[in-house]
């Protein structure tokens, strides 16, 4: 049989006579608490999609925004992905998505790039590639996979 009168011992003979312990046991404890919440609600939930058009719902706590590259027909869908600093330099993104505040509040960022894979290698070819992409930095925000639908949702998520 256990005896029931332990755990009262315990506290009464260890962490009463030193209540500084006890104050640091429960701060500790708040801490691994607040930094596992934290962990937690920081990853993203994006939508990927695969070269047969599957789409998978991801979660990544690397990922700061989900992206949307859509395709120049306004019929087929885009290329969905998550996008964290692993994969590109985020300091631009970061800089206007920062720029929110109560009033205002920026809901995609689309530019569009040129790259010159060629200057890299004679093999690649000569000519530049260009690409459009949006960026947005809420859970699933990259849901449709058309640039009007995505702008459309991005609309109706934020009324």
């Amino acid at each position: 049989p256990i005896d029931s009168s332990l755990p009262s011992v315990v506290d009464r003979h260890l962490l009463l006579p030193y209540p500084s312990l006890q104050t640091s046991i429960m701060s500790t404890l708040s801490s691994v608490l607040l930094i596992a919440l934290v962990s937690g609600a920081a990853a993203l939930t994006c939508y990927e999609n695969d070269d047969n058009g599957n789409t998978y719902e991801r979660t990544n706590e690397s990922w700061k925004y989900c992206s949307l590259i859509p395709f120049a027909s306004a019929s087929s869908g885009g290329r969905l992905n998550g996008v964290g600093p692993t994969v590109e330099n985020l300091e631009g993104y970061n800089a206007m998505f920062g720029q929110s505040s109560k009033m205002y509040r920026v809901l995609s960022l689309c530019i569009y790039e040129r790259y010159d894979f060629g200057s890299l290698s004679n093999k690649i070819g000569p000519h530049p590639e260009f690409m459009f992409r949006c960026f947005c930095n809420y859970d699933r925000c990259n849901s449709a996979t058309t640039f009007a639908s995505f702008l459309s949702t991005l609309r109706t998520d934020n009324q």
